[in-house]
Formats: structure tokens, sequence, C-alpha cells
């Protein structure tokens, strides 16, 4: 029979049960996590410094030949920190739950109880993820809230700059010029970013998708394209390219939107937008889990740990991440509404 001396086999040490849930449980992340838009790296500190330099570009103006160049003062620079967040879910294994477990076909106590760790701990660890996607798409909104609603960062006001206003689309009248108002968005966000990227992303919320796709102005462009036929409703499209800019609907699904308290990461009725291809611009980083063996190592994205428990009734699990996500520059960040 199995007892709970089975986990002192390796197989649920700290440094087994992290690297299955990093890799043997499949990952299951959100659109904005699967885009590749957020640098993903590990920090072996708990707070991350954000560099702001002015460096902006300036004429020169001309001198005498053989006298004093223009001189200029110093660039200053400006350090901002950045406390990583700390997310953890705690479960159990019970000795009942242990007691007589046998899989099909195996005498292997150890992957039979392995197995029931490994579902524990996925369930948990899908929330996790989940959470990480919240942070990445607060952080595309320039505002990250946590699931109560509570500000863990505003980034308009810790870099100190007013929030852009949003973008009205007008969708709702046929007759609006909705490349041109692309054409304006994508101006502006070069201005601000001002170095080369990729293109434009939007990240489009249910509504706002509808009267895009069916907005007279878009659909013209594409009647003699391949991608007619989507738009004329034969089969289902969540991504296109229009007016410069790529954009894809956001699925936030049942179970994330209950999670959210009933409304989707991304509002029904708005776009968000962000430069693809920039370096440092969007990042997450991971710091080290509270653990004695972790201290000082570089994070990474998911930790699960067992430990007794002082009755000898079970093991305690536990599920965590220190996540940060943040958009080094919002002044490039843009919010659409649809009318």
């Amino acid at each position: 029979m199995p007892t709970l001396d089975i986990f002192n086999d390796d197989a649920f040490s700290l440094s087994s049960l992290t690297a299955r849930v990093n890799t043997e449980i499949g990952y299951v992340p959100g659109q904005i996590g699967s885009s590749g838009l957020f640098e993903e790296d590990g920090v072996s500190t708990l707070s991350v410094m954000v560099e702001e330099r002015g460096g902006n570009l300036s004429l020169i103006e001309p001198t005498e030949r053989g006298g004093p160049g223009e001189t200029i003062k110093n660039d200053k620079d400006k350090l901002r920190s950045f406390v990583i967040p700390h997310i953890q879910r705690d479960d159990a294994v019970m000795a009942d739950e242990v007691q007589g477990r046998r899989r099909f076909g195996t005498e292997s106590d150890v992957e039979t109880v392995q197995n029931l760790v490994d579902r524990k701990v996925a369930r948990h660890y899908r929330a996790i993820d989940m959470t990480v996607e919240h942070f990445r798409i607060g952080a595309l909104k320039g505002v990250i809230l946590t699931k109560s609603g509570r500000t863990l960062y505003n980034l308009y006001t810790e870099f100190e700059i007013a929030a852009p206003a949003d973008v009205n689309f007008a969708l709702d009248v046929d007759a609006t010029k909705v490349r041109s108002k692309c054409f304006d968005l994508v101006r502006s966000i070069e201005d601000e970013l001002d170095e080369p990227y990729d293109h434009i992303h939007a990240f489009v919320g249910d509504d706002f998708w509808k009267a895009l796709i069916e907005h007279p102005k878009v659909r013209e462009t594409f009647l003699n394209t391949q991608q007619a036929a989507e738009l004329r409703g034969s089969m289902v499209v969540d991504k296109f390219e229009f007016g410069g800019i790529v954009w894809e609907r956001y699925r936030t699904g049942k179970k994330g939107t209950a999670a959210n308290g009933g409304a989707g990461f991304i509002a029904a009725g708005e776009a968000r937008f962000a430069p693809v291809g920039v370096s440092e611009l969007f990042i997450t980083r991971f710091a080290p889990a509270d653990y004695e063996e972790t201290v000082n190592t570089d994070g990474l994205p998911r930790y699960a740990m067992q430990y007794a428990m002082p009755n000898n009734k079970g093991r305690h699990l536990e599920m965590q991440s220190n996540p940060l996500c943040l958009c080094t520059r919002p002044s490039v960040l843009r919010k659409g509404v649809a009318a």
C-alpha cells in the first residue's frame, strides 16, 4: 500500500515538481501571452528598475570653423523601481487520498501518487497563468489591476504622464473614413515611439469587432481579396490587416469572463493598440520563489512545492508565481472605442 513516505522520493522535490509544472504539464496561455508581445525573463531580485533616458533628437546650429562647437546639457536618467507581485495558490494531498491508490495497468506507487499531485497542481497553475495574462492586459491598458480591482500599478502615474485620449472610430456611421482613422492613430503612436517597429497590433472586444468587420468601408476593401469570403460570413476570421494595423479579436472565454467579474479582459466596445517589435517595450519579469532553495536564483514562471502537515495527516501543496508585467513607455498605448 502507498504511504506518505512516498513523498520523500525525488519525484516530489521542489526542483522536480517545478520542472514538471513548467514543461510536462501543457502551457495554456492567453492571446497576449502567446502573441510574443511581452519579452519574458527571470530575475534574481524582488524588484525591477526601469531606466528612462531623454535621448531627444535635435538639430545642430552651425558654428565657426576652428571655434567651439555647440554644447548641450547631459541627459538626466530617471530610475523607477517596481516591486514584483507574489501570487500563490495552496492545496493539500490528504493521507486518505493516497491510501490504496493504484493506476490501472501499473504497480508504481510513485507514478500513481504523482498523477494525483499533478492534477491538483495543474488546476491551480491554469489560474496562475490566467492571472499573468490579466496583468499583461493591464500593462497594455496602462493600469494593472488585481482580481479585486485594486490597482497594482498605474503606469501613467508612475511615468508622470497623462493617459492618451481615447480614439473614437465612429463605426456606427457608414460614412466614417476608417482607414484615415487608422492612419491618424498609427502616426500618433509613431510620433511617441520614434524608433523602428514591426507593426501596430490591435486586440479587439466583440462589439468593436462586429462593428469593424461590418463597416462598409472595411468590407469594400476586401471584396476582391482572399479574405472576402471570411468577411461575407462563410467562415470565422479572428485576425486581419487593415489600415496598417493587424486587428485581432480577443476572446476572454466563458470561464475567464466569470473569473473577471463577468467582464471581458478587453471590454466589448474597445480595442487596445500596441507597437510590436520594439525591444523591452513590453516585458514580463519573474522573481524567484520565497524558498531557501531559490534565494538569489533567476525566477521561473511557476513553482510547485510540497511539505508535511504537522499532524502527519497529509501534505501541503503550494503553487506560486512572481510576475511583473510592464509597458516601459506607456505614452505609446492607445485605446479605441467603436462609437
